[in-house]
């Protein structure tokens, strides 16, 4: 998958931008403030529909307009496609091949991307939340069955929810009955899903981490599915005086997580900063990687990494994602290219070059 071209038009300080990117390697260099995060920001709105920045989504509006418009054309699989949207203050539409897109789903299946940015290390010492949503976006990608599930878990959980919170009669006992065989039977799927995906994941976290951090202890990571017990409707149905008493589902997968644990503790109490900078990337160059072996081959976006790592890390880090084949884009701040980059042997058709300021870009090489 690679992105051949981009148009960004009024997205905060960029007015107007229409980049051709190299198929493979392209840098975007350029001082603090410049747009370079907000070019990264457009791939991952048009994948999303949403950013990866903090803030309100208004704030993403230039000031040119009352709408901002992302357009991308894309190669995805061996055919070309052409994805947009627009976004207001309080509206938003998406287009694929110049048809309306009533769900969002559908830019991230065409325009998938793992992305480093500063907030990686939250992968880590981070709350449950950042691990769900990690391993989530690889089942996303590999299961098309699992979106749906996970829609379904969420809309029961929800009503189970408002019901716990009612006055217990047997009237509401009897609808909990229900619900809970609803719930138990789309929670055992995602957590089916979750499993197989980490099962894949695992073992190439642990041959990519010792790549990047050689001084780094041997760790554990284990799936942790939400809940205790085997079966979720049993779980259920032991725990609902529970449930009651709390006003909400205290277990299940929306409790799930990565537990990534040092011999008994937590990594992220044992771990130095770099250190666990080092196990984040660790864990999205596997999903690279694993995302690669189910037939999915997404973009790598890098938001300065020169400010996260040492150089020696560095150089380690970006020889292994270069070597994945995927289109990458990289910004840094310094005015001229890496030094990591004579490491590869690359002539100048190997990669492209663009400099930003004021939210302007000039394509270098």
């Amino acid at each position: 998958m690679q992105v051949l071209k981009l148009s960004v038009s009024n997205f905060r300080n960029i007015e107007q931008a229409d980049v051709e990117p190299h198929p493979h390697l392209n840098f975007i260099l350029g001082p603090n403030g410049a747009g370079k995060t907000s070019l990264l920001e457009t791939l991952v709105l048009l994948s999303k529909g949403r950013s990866f920045r903090s803030g309100n989504h208004k704030d993403l509006i230039g000031p040119i307009n009352k709408i901002l418009q992302l357009h991308c054309l894309l190669e995805n699989k061996g055919k070309t496609h052409r994805l947009g949207i627009e976004r207001g203050a309080s509206s938003w539409r998406g287009r694929l091949d110049g048809e309306d897109m009533k769900q969002r789903s559908g830019m991230a299946h065409l325009l998938p991307h793992v992305l480093f940015e500063p907030n990686s290390h939250l992968l880590v010492d981070g709350g449950p939340d950042y691990r769900r949503r990690y391993l989530d976006w690889s089942v996303f990608h590999v299961k098309p069955a699992f979106l749906s599930t996970w829609y379904r878990f969420h809309r029961c959980l929800k009503q189970r929810n408002a019901l716990l919170k009612r006055q217990h009669n047997s009237e509401n006992n009897t609808i909990l009955d229900a619900l809970d065989k609803q719930l138990a039977e789309s929670a055992e799927s995602i957590s089916a899903f979750r499993r197989q995906a980490f099962n894949q994941l695992r073992p190439i976290i642990m041959e990519t981490l010792p790549v990047i951090a050689p001084d780094i202890p041997e760790l554990n990571l284990e799936y942790n599915k939400g809940w205790r017990g085997e079966g979720y409707l049993e779980y259920l149905q032991l725990n609902r005086q529970r449930d009651i008493d709390a006003g909400q589902t205290l277990g299940g997968p929306h409790r799930a997580n990565i537990d990534l644990l040092l011999f008994r503790d937590r990594i992220k109490d044992r771990f130095s900063r770099g250190q666990q900078k080092a196990l984040a990337s660790a864990l999205l160059i596997a999903q690279t990687t694993h995302l690669k072996k189910s037939g999915i081959v997404p973009i790598i976006l890098l938001d300065d990494p020169a400010s996260e790592f040492d150089s020696a890390t560095l150089s380690r880090l970006l020889r292994d994602i270069y070597n994945t084949n995927n289109q990458m884009w990289i910004t840094s701040v310094e005015p001229k290219l890496p030094a990591w980059i004579d490491e590869l042997s690359l002539s100048q058709t190997d990669y492209t070059v663009f400099h930003v300021e004021h939210g302007k870009f000039q394509k270098m090489v």
